[in-house]
Parts: C-alpha cells; sequence; structure tokens
C-alpha cells in the first residue's frame, strides 16, 4: 500500500492547500491502493504531528511500500529528522517519492540527490529566520513597536513616516502616574513587590487585562526599560549585562526609554543576563529617572539572594550574619526536633572553617543589635549621609565619550590580534591615542563630578520608631539601610555600619 502524506502550517494565498497536494501526490500512485495521511496546522520544524506519527506506526508495521509527498518540505524542514526518517524507510524496505522534485530513493541515484537537496533546503530555511530575526530587529531600532500587547502606561498609535505605516507607544498620562509611584514605593525600599501589588489593587487600578496586580506583574513592569529616561547609566548597565545595543552611547541624554527585545532562556537565572538581548531607545519618553530605575533593578536582582533563602522568615538577620573566623555566612539549623535554632558557619560544610561550635541563638543576636540600633538612634537623632544628585548634562555626555572611546578600542584590539605586523602597529597606535583620549575624559568626568554631592541629614527616628510593629521582611529591610554586615562569633557580635558612629559603637 503507498502512503500519501500532506501537510499544511497555515492557510495563505500563495500556500498549497491539503486538497492539490493530495491530487498530485494521486498521480504518483498508479493503480496501487493508497491510505491518505494530513497533518493541517502543523508546523515542519519537528516530527510531532499526529498523521506523521500514524504512518510511521504504519511503516513500523510493514503496511506500508511506498510513502508519496507534494514536496520534501511536507515531510519536515529539520536534516537531522528527515535523515532519521529515510533511515527508518530504509529499514523497513520502504521508498519515498517526491512529485515536485522527482526523487524515488528506490534508486541510489534518487537517494544521492535528496540528501544533497536536503541540505539546501535546511540552508535556506536557517537563511529565512535570520532575515526574518535581521528585519524584526531593524524595525526595532527605527523606533517600531514590535508588536503584542502594548505595557501598561501606554496605548498603540499608529503614523506614517517615508511612505510606510509606524507603530509606536503612546503614554497614557493617568497610568504614567501609577508607575511613577510603583517605582518609588519599591526603589526607596518602603514596599515589597507583593505590597505594591496589595497598593494598587485597593487604590483600584487594575492591569490592561482589567486584572488586579500581583507580585510577578509588578516585577515584571519594574524590570521594563521602556518606562526609564535613559542616560549613560542604563547604557553601561545593560552593556555589562552582556545586552546588545543597537543606539549610540551619546544617545541616551536622560529623556527617552528603550524597548528591550528577545528570549530569555529557561533554565537561565532572573534578572542576571540580557546575553541574547537587544536594547534600542525608543521613540517615547521615559516616566522615571535612572537613578530610581536602577535601584528597582539593583533591589531585584537582590531578591535572588534574599528570596530564595529557606530561613528568610525565620530572622531579620537574612543575609547580614556572617562568621567572624572566615566570613562566610551564619545560617541558622534546628536542634531537638526543630525546636531551638542555632547560628552555623556555612564555610563548615565547604571545609573552609574549623569553628566546631554554633555561634548563639538567632534571638539572642537579635536582640544585641537591636539594643545598639536603638542606643544609636538615641545619641544621634541624625547623621549625615553624602548623596549624588541626578547626573549632570554634562556628565551623562562626558561618560558617553568615555564608552565610545572604550568601544572602539575594543574593536582595534580584535582587530589587531588576526593583523600582521604593520597593520598591528598602526592599529596599536590608535589604540594609544585613543587610550589618551579615554584618560583626559576620565579627568573632566572627576572634575565635572567633585561638586556633584550634597551632605544632607538622614533622620533615624523616622525609620525606627515603628520597629515593634514591623514584620520580618521590613525589619530586614530597614536594618540593610544602617547594617552593611554583622561578625558572630562564640564571644562577641561585631557590627559594621554603613554609616561611621565612631570606633566605641562597633562591638555588642
Amino acid at each position: 500500500m503507498d502512503a500519501i502524506y500532506t501537510r499544511q502550517s497555515v492557510d495563505k494565498k500563495d500556500s498549497i492547500s491539503i486538497e492539490t497536494q493530495i491530487e498530485l501526490c494521486k498521480r504518483e500512485v498508479a493503480g496501487n491502493s493508497y491510505k491518505i495521511y494530513q497533518d493541517k496546522g502543523y508546523s515542519g520544524s519537528n516530527i510531532n504531528r499526529p498523521d506523521f506519527q500514524a504512518m510511521i506506526r504504519d511503516i513500523k508495521n510493514g503496511l506500508i511500500h511506498r510513502v508519496i509527498v507534494y514536496r520534501l518540505d511536507r515531510m519536515s524542514r529539520s536534516l537531522l529528522d528527515f535523515a532519521n526518517l529515510i533511515d527508518l524507510l530504509d529499514r523497513y524496505h520502504t521508498s519515498f517519492v517526491s512529485t515536485q522534485e522527482k526523487f524515488d530513493t528506490g534508486t541510489p541515484m534518487g537517494r544521492a540527490m535528496l540528501s544533497i537537496a536536503m541540505v539546501f533546503a535546511q540552508l535556506e530555511r536557517e537563511t529565512i529566520q535570520i532575515r526574518i530575526k535581521d528585519n524584526y530587529y531593524a524595525r526595532g531600532e527605527k523606533g517600531m513597536y514590535l508588536g503584542g500587547p502594548p505595557p501598561y502606561g501606554f496605548q498603540k498609535a499608529e503614523t506614517r513616516k517615508d511612505g510606510k505605516r509606524f507603530k509606536y507607544l503612546e503614554p497614557i498620562d493617568t497610568e504614567a502616574e501609577v508607575i511613577r509611584q510603583m517605582y518609588e514605593m519599591y526603589g526607596n525600599a518602603l514596599y515589597t513587590l507583593g505590597e505594591v501589588a496589595r497598593v494598587c489593587n485597593h487604590n483600584g487600578y487594575l492591569t490592561h487585562s482589567r486584572k488586579e496586580w500581583s507580585s510577578s506583574k509588578v516585577g515584571v513592569l519594574l524590570k521594563n526599560p521602556i518606562y526609564v529616561r535613559s542616560d549613560i547609566r542604563i547604557y553601561q548597565y545593560y552593556k555589562e549585562k552582556g545586552c546588545q545595543i543597537t543606539s549610540e552611547p551619546d544617545l541616551f541624554v536622560g529623556t527617552n526609554g528603550c524597548y528591550l527585545y528577545g528570549k530569555r532562556k529557561g533554565n537561565e537565572r532572573k534578572y542576571s543576563t540580557f546575553s541574547e538581548h537587544v536594547l534600542s531607545l525608543a521613540p517615547s519618553e521615559g516616566f522615571v529617572d535612572a537613578e530610581l530605575f536602577l535601584k528597582c533593578q539593583h533591589r531585584l536582582e537582590g531578591n535572588i539572594q534574599v528570596d530564595n533563602s529557606s530561613w528568610g522568615q525565620l530572622t531579620w538577620l537574612t543575609g547580614l550574619v556572617k562568621c567572624a573566623h572566615c566570613g562566610y555566612a551564619a545560617v541558622p539549623k534546628s536542634s531537638n526536633g526543630g525546636r531551638y535554632y542555632y547560628l552555623y558557619c556555612s564555610g563548615r560544610a565547604m571545609h573552609c572553617c574549623d569553628v566546631a561550635t554554633n555561634l548563639g541563638k538567632p534571638k539572642e543576636v537579635e536582640t544585641a543589635v537591636e539594643q545598639r540600633m536603638f542606643t544609636i538612634v538615641r545619641k544621634y537623632e541624625s547623621i549625615p549621609v553624602e548623596q549624588h544628585k541626578k547626573i549632570s548634562m554634562e556628565a551623562n555626555r562626558l561618560k558617553a565619550q568615555i564608552q565610545n572611546c572604550r568601544n572602539q578600542m575594543d574593536k582595534l584590539i580584535d582587530m589587531a590580534l588576526d593583523s600582521d605586523d604593520v597593520v598591528g602597529t598602526y592599529l596599536k597606535e590608535r589604540i594609544e591615542e585613543l587610550d589618551k583620549c579615554k584618560t583626559k575624559l576620565e579627568a573632566r568626568l572627576a572634575e565635572a563630578e567633585a561638586g556633584d554631592t550634597v551632605v544632607t541629614e538622614k533622620q533615624m527616628t523616622s525609620f525606627l520608631q515603628d520597629w515593634p510593629t514591623l514584620d520580618v521582611r521590613h525589619k530586614n529591610e530597614l536594618a540593610r539601610m544602617f547594617i552593611d554586615h554583622i561578625d558572630v562569633s562564640k564571644e562577641e557580635i561585631t557590627i559594621f555600619w554603613k554609616y561611621h558612629f565612631g570606633a566605641e559603637e562597633m562591638t555588642c
């Protein structure tokens, strides 16, 4: 029996229908009995198709002696899958016929030509994929919105440019104000993601799909650079994350948001890398300053360590306590069936510390640190804190020029590695010129930033007055504002503050 196999992924004007494929394949049957297998709405990128698998089962059962298709790509667009299929047909003495390419694997020449044709078919497929991807990114570079539902705070609009339709994102003023509030609440460590969502829901703010906010939806919004007024710090942040940036550094002047597009691999850690992403400046203005946006990113990245801790709800000392002997984290472990918890050095498990005993109870350390914190509050009602003003336009321009020099130097260094002596000498001289230029720009930047700091008074009492009513998470966030880390040994507890209070205040 012959098998006629047909496939059509989508209905298009220029695509051949299932019915037409069947009629063309019937011409090759020549009076034999046949069975039709058809998969409509399935891609040829893999072989996970119901009728295709049914045909394979019939081949293995010895029911089919010949497979007839309209074209090679109806069977598979994968060279590996197709090679495995031909091997299967050979093992079960089944030949393969393509009506358009005129291949018949019943002959040696037919088998050879089939293999060659499949190599070129896959080459064509991969070339088309690259061309589509490049065209997709090129549209993003021109400021076009690349499709999908618009992010919260925007609506899709359309205009014409160079005679072509041009879709872009248009801000929604009422939602823009909500976004600013969300960044303020989270970026200044006032609320967690879940609490930001609850505030929004309490105030009646709904998502575009008319649903309530959740912590995950808030997190996705806060990571989107479409909302940031991008300056050179945004360029450098995504550059360091491995992102491909299509806009020049000197265009990051602190006004426009950014499009970030690309697919994160499922096995990658959240917030950690953008190695396969592309960043382009968007035509729309951002809603929040770069400094506040970066605060949110750093806090989101910190959530990886804090949220994944198995003891984050046991004590507000999470992430702050270290072994005074080796510097590894001190973590609580239960004893007596989980009734009591003691601090143990995590370095012991890796044979990096020889502390033989526990470092005390978490509650005892909490009490000692609390006492010291309130002593500081009573002694220092306010503390001097050095703060940076918003980055000036001059500083931003200098940073962009420095980044341009670095980019050019990186390219020239790569070229020098593959060049001959003559070209290498020229490239070396050019690299040295760029390095001198970069050094001068860095000196000018240092001068510009020297007068860009102010000393303000941070009122500590306003942060600690509600301490008894706070939950574990809020106490942890508040402690992190003042404490860098805490060294614990069996004998003493030493607090390393983020601000200087004098040497006599250090040890509990």
